[in-house]
């Protein structure tokens, strides 16, 4: 059988399984309904994002067959508007040898009209599979209609291994390319001695390519992986994401600024920064537009087969990149986009909020909302004040996100939250100003949280049951000044 035919048939065996599973799927009060999820099975990774023919393609890691991560495809959502996706035909399958295992993460970019995808293959190399027992290779697909069906290169794998001496060929992963001046360059991901790695390639006709240098490794402390590196241009500074484990116990993504020199391949860069402060984010890609902004999706992590669902993972909405005025740190904000789903409005200006004052809250519900709050910081006393969402009536059951005036920290408090969790994650802002702004995005299981108009985020997954939707503000030891609220309800 020939290569075609054979991914074609390994593509149409995944389709029907999946629609074979969706005649037994029950509806789901935490399936997301305007974060791009799966309609079923397992999610990971955002892969080969672009803005192609007028449309937006969002290709991801997905496991046709299980909730649970494995025989690792690339599935294809596109949008006009980056808030509405439509599901199209799995783009790739494991069907060749170099690939038998997964068609893991990696990029796309248009050339000369067509579509290039470059990812990881990935071979098990003995019956125990993770986490060592791996070859990984990088390889190229290629579409003619659209970015709808891809024809694997004849000559895959297009690289076999990171030089020796500079990377491992188990661990080395996640393509990423772009174009500078007459030349493709390429960033991957890899570990050698437990310390990870990003290395530059570089070619000329997107075929053949050469290694350039290490351009980012960790010292010992940032890691013993780096996966999913993303190198783009932002002003007059190269942004550099990597996504390094074994830093936390959770997911942990994050960038430096710098800049890269292309003729030696260095690239100086200041400190790391975290791109999300909250648990549930990973894996992040960027793309640029045609407005010249460069928006990033991330992965949202969850295990759907012990929380009995029958889907796994979300995306973030995509997010606007911009750097702040002493060119230091990322200004991370939801597309403008998101306001095509407001209906329902509700304003306030002017709120007292008090503790002993319980009718001043003004009364709202939802699991699926927008909510954005300026509170004012001179004219209020209290020390601590917040929102509490998806809660129950008497909050026994409750997420919340809590400012501490005295140390300028906000919490993510998920100790209420359904399902046992007991996380609590704290942050200090940056320079305290007349005001806090609070900028919430809920999807009846997915919370995201921007902080003074994307100074900082957190994204995280809670569980609650279908009745815990009030959303409560509150205070501690006084009044809390808010100059507006505004809430709105989202429908697709």
């Amino acid at each position: 059988m020939n290569q075609v035919r054979k991914h074609i048939e390994a593509i149409q065996q995944a389709e029907q399984f999946v629609n074979e599973s969706l005649q037994h799927a029950v509806p789901d009060v935490h399936k997301p309904s305007y974060h791009a999820s799966p309609r079923i099975h397992w999610m990971n990774d955002p892969n080969g994002l672009i803005q192609y023919r007028g449309e937006y393609h969002l290709y991801y890691q997905h496991n046709p067959y299980s909730e649970e991560w494995g025989n690792i495809h690339w599935a294809h959502k596109k949008s006009k508007d980056l808030i509405h996706w439509e599901k199209l035909p799995i783009a790739l399958a494991p069907s060749e040898w170099y690939d038998k295992d997964g068609c893991f993460s990696g990029s796309s970019i248009e050339h000369e009209g067509k579509l290039y995808v470059y990812y990881t293959s990935n071979v098990f190399t003995s019956p125990q599979g993770l986490p060592d027992d791996l070859l990984q290779q990088q390889c190229l697909a290629i579409s003619e209609d659209g970015g709808i069906s891809f024809t694997k290169y004849e000559n895959n794998p297009i690289i076999e291994a990171p030089p020796a001496g500079i990377g491992q060929n188990n661990h080395f992963r996640d393509p990423k390319v772009w174009k500078h001046g007459d030349h493709w360059y390429m960033v991957l991901g890899t570990k050698k001695d437990d310390k990870g790695k990003v290395l530059l390639y570089r070619s000329h006709n997107l075929l053949e390519w050469e290694y350039v240098s290490v351009i980012a490794q960790s010292d010992g402390s940032m890691g013993y992986m780096y996966e999913c590196p993303d190198l783009f241009r932002i002003g007059e500074y190269d942004i550099l994401l990597i996504s390094p484990e074994g830093v936390r116990d959770y997911p942990l993504s994050g960038y430096y600024v710098g800049k890269l020199d292309y003729d030696t391949g260095t690239y100086t860069h200041g400190a790391f920064h975290v791109l999300d402060d909250g648990f549930h984010f990973y894996a992040p890609q960027t793309m640029e537009d045609h407005l010249g902004r460069r928006l990033l999706i991330g992965w949202m992590p969850m295990n759907g087969r012990k929380l009995g669902k029958s889907w796994s993972g979300a995306m973030t909405i995509p997010r606007v990149l911009t750097l702040d005025e002493h060119n230091e740190r990322l200004i991370i904000q939801p597309v403008e986009e998101l306001i095509k789903l407001r209906t329902q409005h509700i304003q306030h200006k002017q709120l007292i909020v008090d503790s002993s004052l319980e009718q001043a809250l003004p009364k709202l519900q939802s699991r699926r909302a927008e909510l954005k709050v300026a509170y004012n910081l001179t004219e209020s006393d209290a020390q601590e004040f917040g929102i509490s969402i998806l809660a129950s009536d008497q909050r026994e059951e409750e997420t919340v996100i809590r400012y501490s005036v005295s140390s300028n920290e906000l919490t993510l408090d998920c100790s209420k939250s359904y399902n046992g969790s007991d996380r609590v994650k704290s942050i200090t802002l940056g320079q305290a100003s007349d005001q806090l702004i609070l900028h919430l995005l809920i999807d009846h299981s997915v919370v995201e949280i921007y902080v003074n108009e994307g100074e900082r985020v957190l994204s995280c997954f809670v569980f609650p049951k279908e009745s815990s939707n009030h959303i409560h503000l509150f205070t501690s030891s006084g009044k809390a000044v808010i100059d507006s609220l505004d809430f709105w309800e989202l429908d697709v």
